[in-house]
C-alpha cells in the first residue's frame, strides 16, 4: 500500500467520511462541518497537513491544535484546511476549533527528525586533550551539560573529568588516586549544581567526589556499596542511587547527612528533574520484569510512569516539553517516550558504529552517558564494551 506523505492526507480508495463531533455548547449554533479524511494523519516539523471536507466555513479561519499547541492556518476553502505543523508538538488528537466550538478531528502522528553530529573523539581509546576529532577519550560515561553549553564527561578508564565547549575543544581536571584519605575509582555518573558550578562524581566503588568551581576537591561519600547515579536538587540537596542495594539517598552537599528515602527500585541508575522540579529515576520494573522509569517524591514514594520492554541501556533524560530520552546502549539507538507514551526510534541504525547522518541513517557504536542543554540538544557518549570502540562525544538536535 502506498504510503502516507507526511505533508499531505490522501483519501483511501473507500473513503471515509465522517462527521467531527461537537463539544456541547449551549448558547452557539453547530456549523454544517463534515471532514473526510483516514484513520490519521502524518507529519513533521515544518509540514502541511491538509484536512479535507465539506461545508467548511471560510469567514474565520479555523484553529487547528494538538496536544494545545497551534498549528499555523496556510489555507483555509470550503474543502479544505491546510494547516503547518509547528516543531516538537508531539502526537496525539486533532482540534479544530471554528466559531467557539471544538470539534474533535483525525489521529496526528509527528514524525521527529534528529539530526547527529560527532562533537569530540577520534574514537580511538586515549586522553588527549584537543579539538574535535584530535582529543580521545577511553570510555567515556557520565554527561552533563551546564548553562554556557560546556559538557563535563565522566571519562571511566582514564579516570579523568574532561570539559568540551560548544565548539568541540576538550581539556582535562585530572583526579587523584587518594583524596582525603579515600581511594577514588572510576567516575561513572555526573552531576552539576549550576549555581556554584560544583561537580558531584559518583565512581564504580561507594564514593562520591566533590569538585568545587577552582578545581579543588574532596571525597564527601564513602559508602557500604557502588555508587551511580546522582543529581543536584533544586532544594539544596544531593540525591543519589546505589545500584546494589536498589536504594535513593538524600544527602547534604557536604556529605555529612546521608538518609535513604526509597529502597525498592531495582537497580537503579542515572536521576535526573524535569523543569518542575519533578525527580525520575531509571531502573528495573519487577513486576513486569522490564526496564522503566520512576516517578520518586522527595519522602521515596515512587511508581513505574513508562516501561520500555525493548530498553536495553541505562541513561534517560527529558526535556522542557516533557518527552523523555532513552540511551539504548546495546540496541545502538536513541529513543524517544512523548509526553503521550508513545514510544519510538529517532536516531540510530542499529549498527554499532558511530556515523553522523540523520534518524535512522546515523548509528552510536554503544551509547550510554546522555544529557540534555538548554536548548533541548541531546548529548551522548559512546563506548562498545566488547570492541573498545566509540570513545566519542556526539550532538543530537531533535526537531
Amino acid at each position: 500500500m502506498k504510503a502516507i506523505k507526511p505533508y499531505y492526507l490522501f483519501l483511501f480508495s473507500a473513503v471515509i467520511a465522517f462527521t467531527i463531533s461537537s463539544c456541547k455548547k449551549s448558547d452557539a449554533v453547530k456549523p454544517s462541518l463534515t471532514l473526510i479524511n483516514a484513520v490519521s494523519v502524518t507529519g513533521g516539523y515544518g509540514d502541511t497537513i491538509t484536512l479535507r471536507g465539506t461545508n467548511l466555513p471560510t469567514a474565520h479561519n479555523p484553529v487547528v491544535t494538538v496536544n494545545d499547541q497551534s498549528f499555523e492556518i496556510a489555507e483555509v476553502t470550503s474543502t479544505s484546511f491546510k494547516a503547518v505543523v509547528p516543531k516538537m508538538v508531539g502526537s496525539g488528537k486533532v482540534s479544530v476549533k471554528v466559531d467557539g466550538i471544538t470539534y474533535d478531528g483525525p489521529d496526528f502522528v509527528y514524525k521527529y527528525k534528529a539530526v547527529v553530529t560527532t562533537l569530540a573523539g577520534s574514537g580511538d581509546g586515549g586522553s588527549q586533550d584537543g579539538l574535535g576529532g584530535a582529543a580521545s577519550f577511553n570510555c567515556p560515561w557520565g554527561t552533563v551539560a551546564d548553562d554556557n553549553g560546556d559538557l563535563y564527561i565522566a571519562d571511566c578508564y582514564n579516570r579523568l573529568i574532561r570539559k568540551i565547549t560548544p565548539t568541540g575543544t576538550v581539556s582535562t581536571i585530572h583526579i587523584p588516586i587518594t583524596i582525603n584519605g579515600a581511594t577514588f575509582f572510576s567516575p561513572n555518573n555526573i552531576a552539576l549544581d549550576k549555581a556554584t558550578h560544583t561537580l558531584y562524581v559518583t565512581d564504580f566503588n561507594a564514593h562520591l567526589l566533590k569538585i568545587n568551581a577552582d578545581n579543588s576537591m574532596v571525597v564527601i561519600y564513602d559508602g557500604p556499596s557502588a555508587t551511580s547515579g546522582i543529581a543536584v536538587g533544586s532544594d539544596g540537596f544531593l540525591y543519589m542511587a546505589n545500584n546494589i542495594t536498589s536504594t535513593i539517598f538524600k544527602l547534604s552537599t557536604d556529605g555529612s547527612t546521608a538518609t535513604p528515602i526509597a529502597t525498592n527500585i531495582v537497580t537503579p541508575r542515572n536521576i535526573i528533574f524535569d523543569k518542575s522540579d519533578n525527580m525520575y529515576v531509571a531502573g528495573y520494573d519487577p513486576i513486569k520484569g522490564q526496564a522503566a522509569i520512576f516517578q520518586v517524591a522527595r519522602d521515596g514514594y515512587n511508581r513505574v510512569i513508562y516501561d520500555d520492554p525493548d530498553f536495553k541501556g541505562w541513561e534517560i533524560a527529558v526535556d522542557r516539553a516533557g518527552n523523555f530520552y532513552e540511551a539504548d546502549h546495546f540496541n545502538n539507538v536513541i529513543k524517544i517516550i512523548d509526553k503521550n507514551g508513545k514510544i519510538a526510534i529517532i536516531a540510530g541504525s542499529g549498527n554499532a558504529e558511530d556515523v553522523d547522518g540523520v534518524g535512522l541513517a546515523a548509528s552510536f557504536n554503544g551509547p550510554q552517558g546522555l544529557a540534555i542543554d538548554a536548548d533541548g540538544n541531546l548529548y551522548v557518549s559512546t563506548y562498545n564494551y566488547d570492541t573498545g570502540g566509540g570513545n566519542k562525544i556526539r550532538k543530537i538536535v531533535v526537531y
